[in-house]
């Protein structure tokens, strides 16, 4: 009753016209009066404290951020074949008010949660929220912006509004991922560019990848695509269309946020899971070819021998071979893969490895060419008559090699 006395007495003086209600829950702000301005945030703050909307504050705390300078979407009229959907747009507005994990990394939420996009999907339908944070030693409001599907919140990212500022840790992806592995639909913002999508990744005879790029269909800023994650779909914002042949857009690749629920139909990481280089030869001298001033793996990839992000894995194994010239190997999600430099360092030609299958013994087994004998790796054992650590450089017509491990030695075919 205390409560209850308290509300009637803080709005007595409040004239709040017809329609009032229906107004603040499709988002119209902005063109209300101060007076108006105030009845909504008590409404606000009484449905904060039911659906833990707005964080708790004392007398003695700065007021809650207000709209996000520059940020349209907080106050733009909802657009989407669902915009005049009110019972979704309320559901949406409902889940997104729960709290999430994100709701750690900020110090206050505004009340002015908005649905700027409401559309149908091969998933069902979905709504797009925009909504001012603050965060920690920030003096200006922040946008956060998510999806809901079937009232869920999706994923949410932090936009970071002052490039200036410290906080400006990474740009707005705009893209949200709904299904399954098998299939999916991504829900793609244009953010005033344009996006180019490929749906897989095609590897020809020379082992180089390319790629068939689309431009994504744009409706009141906001596309609806689907692909199957495991074709390993890319994503790239920008004005101008990436070449077939080319897969080192990486700067602009948009990766999508999956759906908070799990996914039953993932399947489980591969690889080796190593995290280091390792020499197979006596010889470990940086002082040689150029390429050793980067990875193996970031040249391949320049080259077009690896696709858009890979190598998933930072690990290679280096070899100077006994003509002088220098060889590495490293892991892909396709096998493993080498390449060949002459001794001053120009690239020769790239090396197709067999399949990584992590638990077998040695399980790294490059053949080099012109009898330069075999890459092998097998990290935390040791290795060949000279139990050299993790890697060796076999001579040709090695058949089998020696693996210590644990004090025990076991005899490997090769």
């Amino acid at each position: 009753m205390e409560l209850k006395q308290a509300m009637e007495a803080a709005t007595a003086d409040l004239d709040v016209r017809p329609g009032f209600v229906g107004d603040v829950m499709a988002g119209a702000r902005l063109r209300h009066t101060r007076r108006l301005l105030t009845a909504t945030a008590v409404v606000a703050l009484i449905a904060g404290v039911t659906t833990g909307v707005v964080l708790t504050r004392s007398p003695s705390d700065p007021p809650v951020p207000g709209p996000v300078s520059g940020d349209a979407r907080l106050t733009a009229a909802t657009g989407g074949d669902q915009a005049g959907n009110a019972e979704l747009i309320q559901r949406s507005l409902t889940a997104w008010g729960k709290p999430t994990t994100i709701h750690n990394l900020v110090t206050e939420i505004s009340p002015d949660a908005h649905v700027f996009w409401a559309g149908s999907t091969p998933e069902g339908r979905v709504s797009l929220i925009a909504q001012s944070v603050r965060l920690p030693g920030s003096t200006e409001p922040h946008a956060l912006v998510g999806l809901v599907h079937d009232d869920t919140v999706v994923d949410q990212e932090i936009v970071y509004n002052n490039p200036g500022n410290q906080l400006s840790i990474s740009r707005e992806q705009g893209i949200y991922r709904l299904g399954s592995n098998e299939n999916a639909t991504y829900v793609v913002l244009s953010l005033g560019q344009k996006v180019f999508w490929s749906a897989k990744p095609v590897r020809g005879q020379d082992l180089r990848y390319s790629r068939q790029w689309q431009e994504a269909p744009f409706e009141d800023g906001v596309a609806v695509v689907t692909a199957r994650p495991a074709d390993k779909p890319v994503f790239i914002r920008t004005d101008t269309g990436p070449p077939t042949d080319n897969v080192n857009h990486d700067q602009d690749r948009i990766v999508p946020r999956q759906e908070a629920r799990p996914q039953t139909t993932g399947q489980p990481q591969g690889g080796l899971g190593w995290r280091d280089a390792m020499w197979a030869s006596s010889r470990q001298d940086l002082l040689g070819p150029v390429i050793l001033q980067k990875t193996v793996s970031d040249d391949l990839k320049q080259r077009g021998y690896l696709d858009y992000g890979l190598p998933l894995m930072a690990w290679e194994v280096r070899a100077w071979l006994p003509d002088g010239r220098f060889a590495a190997v490293t892991e892909t999600p396709d096998g493993l893969l080498g390449a060949l430099y002459q001794a001053d360092g120009t690239f020769e030609r790239v090396l197709p490895g067999g399949p990584v299958v992590k638990g077998t013994p040695v399980p790294v087994r490059l053949a080099l060419p012109d009898g330069q004998g075999t890459i092998l790796a097998d990290r935390g054992a040791l290795l060949g008559p000279e139990e050299r650590e993790n890697a060796w450089l076999a001579p040709p017509g090695t058949t089998e090699v020696a693996v210590w491990r644990s004090g025990q030695q076991t005899v490997v075919p090769l």
